[in-house]
């Protein structure tokens, strides 16, 4: 890891900072000596735990409230130097089911965030954090960041939307924008209660309790999973280089391997856990993206990044976390 004496100082704030990715990046960021702020609605069945943040808790400020609600965010966007904008449901299957609560919960509430910084800070350096799903199923891998973006759920629409939002607003008020499109991520502080939201750390949990894990088909499509300190170092990097204001970036693993494979990594992980095939159900068939294989060479061309975490020993540092703190995520 590099030293990102950068983040000495600088103020910093993270929307969604109670759920997984903010939690981590928090307690990296503190680490590093930059003063931050920690912005989350608390939406029911998402990510936040107060438990995420319990090594540092005496050292950030804690802002609970919605992003969208600018009678809040306004007093708190103006002196920040780096954005890491993190705070979006992420759920597939409800985005589908319920396409309005998506809209209401991941994009009128961005253009309102937007709105906050425009009139309070609008030159502010912005990360923003979509996702891979952007791209859908892609027929000729691998994916990079001219390949068609083809979203097959409204979830995928509304983080696409979101990000030309940020880059709109680069043009409209100065803003410095850059989107990283993030893969399947997993590792310590993720939400263990379902499987809406990040399934593969849930199949950590079935895992260590001993359950059986159902497997879609024959489960040879191919995943990238990313250990949560890689993306952390990921966006670290990229809230530092003021050359990738204004960029899209693919982001991918250091292996290639199929659910079946990653299911039986996790199996291994946990010292329990058995598997069986099943048939696809309709609706998660209808939004499979088959094979998912990224060249992220753009972003180690840009920033020197590259993953350093292998899957068997993420699955190993994940499994061993859960063991010791399952009463917080149980």
């Amino acid at each position: 890891m590099q030293g990102h004496e950068f983040y000495n100082n600088k103020n910093v704030l993270i929307t969604g900072g109670l759920g997984f990715l903010g939690s981590n990046l928090a307690i990296r960021l503190v680490e590093l000596g930059a003063s931050v702020t920690l912005y989350d609605g608390l939406i029911a069945d998402l990510g936040a735990n107060l438990f995420n943040i319990e090594p540092i808790k005496d050292k950030v400020q804690v802002v609970t409230a919605n992003i969208g609600d600018r009678t809040v965010m306004d007093g708190h966007v103006g002196n920040q130097d780096i954005i890491f904008n993190v705070g979006m449901h992420s759920c597939h299957l409800d985005s589908m089911k319920d396409p309005v609560f998506d809209i209401e919960t991941n994009v009128t509430p961005q253009v309102n965030f937007l709105e906050s910084l425009r009139y309070n800070n609008p030159e502010a350096r912005v990360i923003y954090i979509g996702t891979r799903a952007q791209y859908g199923r892609v027929d000729n891998p691998p994916i990079t960041e001219t390949s068609p973006l083809n979203p097959m759920d409204i979830y995928s629409v509304s983080k696409q939307a979101v990000e030309w939002y940020h880059m709109l607003y680069a043009k409209i008020c100065g803003l410095c924008p850059t989107s990283l499109r993030l893969g399947n991520t997993y590792g310590p502080r993720h939400q263990m209660r379902h499987a809406k939201y990040g399934v593969q750390n849930y199949l950590i949990r079935l895992a260590l309790d001993n359950q059986q894990i159902e497997v879609f088909g024959d489960g040879n499509q191919k995943r990238e999973l990313i250990y949560v300190d890689d993306i952390v170092e990921c966006l670290l990097l990229l809230g530092e280089k003021a050359e990738c204001v204004g960029e899209v970036y693919a982001i991918g693993a250091q292996e290639s391997v199929t659910f079946l494979e990653l299911v039986e990594e996790i199996i291994k992980a946990c010292g329990s856990g058995s598997y069986t095939h099943v048939p696809w159900p309709k609706d998660r068939e209808i939004i499979e993206v088959g094979d998912v294989v990224t060249d992220y060479s753009k972003l180690t061309a840009h920033i020197g990044w590259a993953p350093s975490t292998s899957l068997s020993d993420g699955l190993r540092m994940t499994a061993e976390y859960y063991r010791k703190y399952r009463e917080h995520y149980w």
